[in-house]
């Protein structure tokens, strides 16, 4: 068995500003990331299953503990369905969690890493990337620089497929991930405005980037 841990960016994130409480895709399943891992349906099941008969979830923490060994906050709900690892926390009141709590609202943090022990994994020669089959999920960690360029637009695209457009922020930030540099991005989004443009404008341009 090996630990590791992969880097998504937050999909579909959800925020209620009374409770606390957000909902996020801590993973999406079936793409390869950078390290040539893909996760397959089905493997972390296993793991939600014994975390919920043991009354445990994951722990919480930014960028898995290189910073600060306390957690951020804490996971309540998750499971597994079609898309990937659906996942419900609630950030602390202490002054970390209060700090990333600001960030993600303002869209500067976006992104999560699953920190993970692998039960059963196998390498795909057709493919060529490593199936991961049934991962033990060890945390979750708020982090600043994920390595899964793919889940990053799945983020965006599903905000369209919900009817929504992404932040200025957002645009510049799949812009620079697809090759253009900062002034480029800027100077692209310099109009940019959510309320006055069309969403399938934006798609296409996403889908000819990527």
């Amino acid at each position: 068995m090996k630990n590791k841990s992969f880097d998504m960016a937050i999909s579909n994130f959800k925020y209620d500003s009374e409770t606390g409480v957000f909902e996020c895709y801590g993973n999406t399943k079936g793409n390869i990331d950078h390290a040539q891992d893909r996760t397959l349906d089905g493997a972390y099941a296993d793991s939600i299953s014994t975390h919920k008969a043991a009354g445990t979830m994951p722990k919480m923490y930014w960028n898995h503990r290189r910073d600060t060994s306390l957690p951020v906050g804490e996971w309540i709900d998750m499971r597994e369905d079609s898309k990937g690892l659906w996942m419900k926390g609630k950030l602390s009141k202490s002054t970390l969690g209060s700090d990333i709590e600001i960030l993600a609202k303002e869209g500067t943090l976006d992104s999560f890493s699953i920190g993970y022990r692998v039960d059963m994994e196998k390498w795909n020669a057709l493919d060529k990337c490593n199936d991961l089959i049934k991962l033990d999920i060890i945390e979750t960690s708020w982090v600043d620089a994920p390595c899964n360029e793919e889940s990053r637009l799945v983020g965006i695209k599903s905000k369209l497929d919900d009817g929504e457009l992404p932040s200025k922020r957002e645009l510049q930030k799949f812009l620079c991930e697809n090759g253009l540099s900062k002034r480029q991005s800027e100077k692209v989004t310099n109009k940019y405005n959510p309320d006055y443009v069309e969403k399938q404008n934006v798609f296409e341009m996403m889908s000819e980037l990527s």
